[in-house]
């Protein structure tokens, strides 16, 4: 039989740092089985803000065959006319599943793809706070991001 000192220095260490974390496992599981059950604290309930989407206004303001607010508006907003606009957003539509209409997991329909679109040119744009669209847009702070 070997004695301690042909152990190895560096298995000895091995075998006394597994001990030792074994024992101090097993402290720490006694100690936490005899402590009383503390009682849960229930989570706060957070209400979701939902954000009306009226995607009709934006397409009577600029999209509509006679815009409300003009062809010159959308001009100086987006630097493009109303047909290539269009096009973009029939593009993004096409490729990109998130830019399409849909309904939303509680069977609401979404975003308008026109919305979108808008959305992401306005802030690549003007590079402004995300919740800046929100207020004309009906987008929320998420989908903007």
């Amino acid at each position: 039989m070997a004695h301690d000192g042909d152990i190895d220095p560096s298995r000895r260490i091995d075998e006394e740092l597994w001990a030792y974390t074994s024992a101090e496992i097993n402290r720490l599981v006694q100690e936490h089985l005899h402590q009383p059950e503390q009682p849960a604290v229930p989570h706060p309930i957070h209400h979701r803000v939902v954000v009306p989407r009226d995607h009709q206004r934006l397409f009577d303001d600029y999209f509509a065959e006679e815009p409300w607010i003009g062809e010159s508006f959308l001009w100086r907003r987006f630097r493009m006319q109303r047909p290539l606009f269009l096009r973009i957003v029939s593009a993004l539509e096409a490729r990109y599943k998130y830019f399409r209409f849909r309904e939303d997991a509680s069977g609401r329909l979404g975003h308008s793809p026109i919305q979108k679109c808008t959305a992401a040119i306005r802030q690549l744009a003007y590079g402004g706070a995300i919740d800046m669209l929100d207020e004309y847009l009906h987008i929320g702070e998420t989908t903007v991001r």
